[in-house]
């Protein structure tokens, strides 16, 4: 994640360099992330790097730049978040970014929540927000993810399996290869062990 005053030139891929492809996870990690670890990277601009485990929900504030990779299989579940707090950021940001969805929002409101529709007619959408714009009408989110592992039948297949699980998971630094181990739960490894049925 990014601040809200990384300049967009900085964390965007561009048509240039990325293509058709440029809005796409792997352009961005291809491209932008190897910069983001230069020693020339403004410290002011540095990511806020996570790695979050299985069962954990993560909050993206509003107008901070993100991407996600997956390291494994995974489901996530994300959510857009608006309250008469941020409605105004929000309204603005829908009715220049999905105009449509924006007017059916306002006839709901206004049957629904007529204190709020107040609020958005009083928002002035000429006036800048102070937020960089984004590639979504979305104020915040927050995701969670789920991977499962299941046990083998046979020590061999086990081994086998812990390799394969550590090669995918050693990182191209020590520290990475740590954060990726920090996930993995004790219960899994007992799994593996309470699988054999040799023990």
């Amino acid at each position: 994640m990014f601040p809200p005053h990384t300049p967009k030139e900085m964390v965007k891929v561009t048509k240039e360099i990325g293509g058709d492809q440029r809005d796409e996870a792997i352009s961005w990690f291809s491209h932008i992330y190897p910069r983001t670890r230069l020693s020339s990277w403004p410290a002011e601009y540095k990511p806020l790097e996570i790695l979050q485990c299985p069962g954990e929900t993560v909050f993206v504030p509003g107008g901070w730049w993100h991407v996600v990779i997956n390291l494994d299989e995974t489901i996530a579940v994300t959510q857009n978040f608006c309250s008469v707090t941020n409605f105004s950021v929000v309204w603005k940001k829908t009715v220049k970014g999905r105009p449509k969805l924006s007017r059916k929002w306002y006839r709901i409101l206004k049957e629904k929540r007529p204190e709020v529709v107040a609020i958005a007619d009083k928002v002035n959408l000429s006036q800048s927000d102070g937020l960089p714009a984004s590639d979504s009408s979305s104020d915040s989110s927050s995701s969670s993810s789920s991977s499962s592992e299941s046990g083998s039948e046979s020590e061999s297949a086990n081994e086998s399996d812990d390799k394969q699980s550590r090669k995918r998971r050693s990182g191209s630094s020590p520290e990475e290869g740590a954060k990726r181990r920090r996930c993995e739960s004790p219960h899994s490894a007992a799994k593996r062990s309470d699988s054999n049925p040799s023990r």
